[in-house]
């Protein structure tokens, strides 16, 4: 059995479900003649769909008539197809869940870089919506992390005695104590 008549069989069994008293063969027959003026592929198990890869590729194109340099659109096409690669589905399909799973997959990225991600998934997202491909956004509920905190480095105190030394008057010595001192608060 081909696909064209595999497609053909389960969509009468779904509406034999449907609807019991359904003339099986003549509704048979209008979908063979409807399908018939399509191409229709399975997409596998395990394969990126090929709606997401046609709008992952007319995301680009249109950035790139947008004026973007050729490193952001690689980046774009990188992070966006190991997007695809993770989730596997329709654009219309992506949920927040989606998202969500694809950002905390990997544990051990840094919050900058998950910022990073969700930036790119935002802008692509955001254009599918304004270019109505899909209805809504999944990314808008989204919040970018907070950036990590990371208390400054502190001077050893050989190197504060070179800086004290390589001072040349005493303003400079001042405002080398003042923010030393600072640094303790």
């Amino acid at each position: 059995m081909n696909l064209a008549e595999q497609i053909l069989s389960d969509l009468v069994v779904a509406l034999k479900d449907l609807y019991p008293n359904i003339e099986v063969e003549n509704t048979k027959n209008k979908l063979s003649t409807v399908l018939s003026e399509y191409y229709i592929q399975r997409v596998g198990l395990g394969e990126v769909h090929p709606d997401l890869e046609d709008k992952i590729q007319l995301f680009i194109s249109a950035k790139r008539l947008e004026g973007l340099s050729s490193i952001t659109l690689d980046n774009y096409l990188l992070e966006l197809s190991m997007f695809a690669d993770i989730v596997k589905k329709k654009a219309e399909d992506i949920a927040i869940a989606d998202i969500r799973m694809y950002l905390s997959k990997e544990g051990t990225l840094k919050m900058s870089t998950i910022r990073k991600k969700l930036s790119i998934l935002k802008s692509f997202f955001s254009w599918l919506v304004s270019e109505e491909y899909i209805k809504h956004d999944p990314t808008t509920k989204l919040k970018a992390p907070k950036d990590e905190y990371r208390l400054p480095k502190s001077l050893s105190i050989e190197e504060l005695e070179m800086l004290r030394e390589a001072c040349e008057t005493d303003r400079q010595r001042a405002f080398l104590e003042v923010c030393n001192w600072l640094s303790f608060i």
